[in-house]
């Protein structure tokens, strides 16, 4: 794999982040309005669903690293757009990549879908006993997208929700429900959908956890303290650091993995587990040190830094919490050390 982005995706992830910047501050609008669509979710939807679209799904041949920069850049602002989570249905549906095409007006944003894959009890993907109807539980912006895409233990389908039922966001700009689906007869075959879906989710998470770690490194700079700026006292500038780390590696593993899946190799849903969970911890970490530094202030509503604790753990939730996730890559590895050893 390519140890630098390449000039595309640079683009991607300037173009986005300058589409992010205009509506900062929606995230916080939220908690008094209600969630409404930012202004950059349409341009976000028409101009970049291809993106990690592979060519026998109706893509371009955009590779899965293109939609995880654009993703990165939008966690990093905490823009409550509907992008990521469509993003992450579309890339269910192309795990398998045998049923030709998705419709067009999906790949073109005209129809907004969500990701309907955790189960009651967070045990994940598709190791739930099989039920009709099939209930999954804090699926993101349920009520706002025009269809849901759910993973049951037979595959992935385009599902007509049978309910929806509201749940009280910790996130407010990021509104959960319960949905209730019924299964289909011929699902299609999951493939490596669910690895692409968590993928997304933790390019987001690596994005917030680059938030939360700027948010706090102004703060550092910035405020004052026995006549010095806090970032230059051992105990503000250690944390920082270690949560810089963190996010840093969380995401090279995010980006190998991305690679591992689009290339076919053998240790790709390893990678993949390891990603997850190392992108959730990283931006929990980060939410937690830009609350710390920021002193008493931090820990009030009208400062962010609660923000971007907030979504950190809506996102973590996502997809498989990150528990589950650190369970499974220990649990295929030790398949795999089992296997070579005959």
């Amino acid at each position: 794999m390519r140890a630098t982005f390449t000039q595309e995706q640079q683009d991607i992830g300037r173009t986005v982040g300058a589409l992010a910047d205009a509506d900062r501050g929606a995230a916080r609008a939220a908690w008094s309005g209600g969630w409404r669509a930012p202004a950059g979710d349409g341009p976000l939807l028409r101009d970049f669903g291809l993106l990690g679209v592979p060519e026998s799904a109706g893509g371009i041949g955009s590779g899965l690293i293109d939609l995880l920069v654009a993703v990165e850049a939008l966690g990093g602002r905490l823009l409550p757009s509907r992008f990521p989570t469509h993003a992450a249905a579309v890339q269910l549906l192309c795990g398998d990549g045998q049923h030709g095409p998705l419709p067009e007006e999906v790949l073109d944003g005209r129809r907004v879908l969500t990701a309907a894959v955790d189960v009651p009890g967070g045990s994940g993907w598709v190791d739930a006993a099989s039920v009709d109807p099939l209930v999954r539980t804090l699926v993101p912006y349920a009520a706002q997208a025009d269809g849901v895409v759910a993973l049951g233990p037979a595959g992935v389908w385009f599902a007509d929700p049978v309910r929806i039922t509201a749940r009280q966001s910790l996130d407010p700009s990021v509104p959960l429900a319960d949905v209730t689906v019924a299964a289909p007869e011929r699902p299609r075959p999951t493939g490596t959908g669910p690895l692409r879906a968590a993928l997304v989710v933790a390019a987001e998470l690596c994005g917030v956890a680059q938030g939360a770690i700027d948010l706090a490194a102004e703060q550092a700079r910035t405020r004052r303290q026995f006549g010095r700026v806090i970032g230059s006292f051992q105990g503000v500038a250690f944390p920082l650091a270690e949560a810089a780390t963190a996010r840093k590696a969380a995401w090279d593993l995010t980006l190998y993995a991305a690679w591992a899946v689009d290339t076919g190799r053998p240790d790709a849903a390893v990678q993949v587990h390891a990603a997850k969970a190392a992108a959730g911890q990283a931006a929990v970490f980060a939410a937690e040190r830009c609350i710390q530094v920021h002193g008493g202030m931090g820990i009030t509503m009208e400062a962010d830094p609660h923000l971007f604790l907030r979504r950190a753990f809506v996102l973590d939730a996502r997809c498989g919490r990150g528990s589950w996730h650190r369970r499974r890559a220990g649990e295929l590895r030790i398949r795999a050390r089992r296997a070579a050893r005959g």
